[in-house]
């Protein structure tokens, strides 16, 4: 079970002289009257992560001693009202909490973070602290099956730092006191783009499968994009399938990218294949499609059912319906027939095929009949 309350700081850090946040009215949910992890409990505890020594808050404000003898300029810490989140992160049967809280120097900047809070015996405790970043507006935090979920709005490449406008959505799961960043965290003025990219000195393009749509290629997700290009392909040029989560923004104004009428900025590399179906995979109305070798194999999981077919048995076997557990980040899917069972235990990493090379995000276990196949999955539209 978990609790959420939308956290409405749009208004905060609207202007790049506002020195601390404000937050719009939400409506509260209280969390358990047993519990430590109350919203004003929370104002008078100690916090760890923003400042070097921890910084205790009174009635949720904590003001540090002036930088120098001569400045008036000092560290303040604010719990930004009515913005938090209450549910099981730690798999323990009890509620913990996430809190938002702002740091301010005296200058323009207001640096956002994350407490993750315990109920240690009847006493708050602050177990981890995420840094979200300078001016950050949140627009939701939610706690939902053991992960943090935030609906954030972060700065493009153009933005000033007053006005960020890129909405993102990030995810942690809590793992061994720490708060671990999801790697496929999806954004949400963008989404996921199919087609051929070409990748050169002079030109680094990406085409639409699904319209023809072509534009320069801005690369944010990382060197694993060009390394995995060059690796695949074996003359200049050479287009590659990729599927990437990105969105479309303005064409730069100089160098090669400035012939076209726009870019698409990439963030993520979902799947990259020199070999195999491409655009013509179908992923349409599909859960997760995965596939393996030695022997090879397919299989197709959709909410009526699981179809699989290897080269050692004839023909396609059905499965029901399947049942899912969601255990970040890890997903499995189980369904049997008279005759048979499969399970599909998928995990959210990297994983290459064992012979094209290509890469995919999910990596695929399953058995199937006292049989086990490994190999990669990817995720349906």
């Amino acid at each position: 079970m978990y609790t959420a309350l939308t956290v409405l700081v749009a208004a905060n850090l609207s202007g790049c002289g506002d020195n601390e946040p404000t937050s719009g009215k939400v409506l509260p949910v209280a969390p358990a009257a047993s519990s430590a992890l109350t919203a004003e409990r929370l104002q008078n505890v100690s916090y760890t992560g923003i400042l070097e020594s921890p910084v205790t808050l009174t009635d949720g404000r904590f003001e540090g001693a002036p930088f120098t003898s001569d400045s008036a300029s000092r560290p303040v810490v604010t719990l930004v009202p009515d913005s938090m989140a209450n549910g099981d992160l730690s798999g323990d049967g009890t509620d913990e909490a996430v809190v938002v809280l702002a740091h301010n120097s005296g200058g323009s900047g207001v640096f956002l973070y994350l407490a993750i809070m315990q109920d240690d015996r009847g006493n708050p405790y602050n177990m981890a602290t995420i840094s979200l970043g300078d001016r950050v507006k949140v627009s939701t935090i939610d706690i939902n099956d053991g992960r943090i979920i935030a609906e954030l709005v972060e700065h493009g490449a153009n933005d000033p730092m007053c006005c960020p406008t890129r909405q993102v959505r990030r995810e942690w799961s809590f793992r061994d006191g720490l708060a671990v960043p999801l790697e496929q965290a999806a954004q949400m003025q963008g989404g996921r783009f199919r087609g051929h990219l070409v990748w050169g000195h002079e030109s680094r393009t990406f085409a639409s499968c699904d319209d023809g749509r072509e534009g320069w290629v801005i690369n944010e997700s990382g060197a694993e994009l060009e390394e995995v290009y060059r690796e695949l392909t074996s003359t200049p040029y050479q287009p590659m399938f990729v599927e990437v989560r990105g969105e479309w923004v303005a064409a730069p104004t100089e160098g090669f990218g400035a012939d076209f009428g726009e870019a698409l900025r990439v963030t993520e590399l979902i799947r990259a294949e020199n070999e195999g179906f491409g655009c013509r995979l179908e992923l349409d109305e599909v859960l997760f499609v995965a596939s393996g070798n030695e022997p090879f194999w397919h299989l197709q999981i959709r909410e009526d059912g699981i179809s699989m077919r290897s080269m050692d048995t004839p023909g396609e076997v059905e499965f029901p319906p399947p049942r899912m557990r969601d255990q970040p980040p890890s997903i499995m899917f189980e369904a049997e027939t008279p005759e048979s069972a499969i399970r599909v235990s998928l995990v959210q990493r990297r994983c290459i095929d064992t012979m094209s090379g290509a890469r995919y995000a999910w990596a695929a276990t399953v058995d199937a009949s006292g049989r086990q196949f490994n190999g990669c999955a990817t995720e349906g539209l």
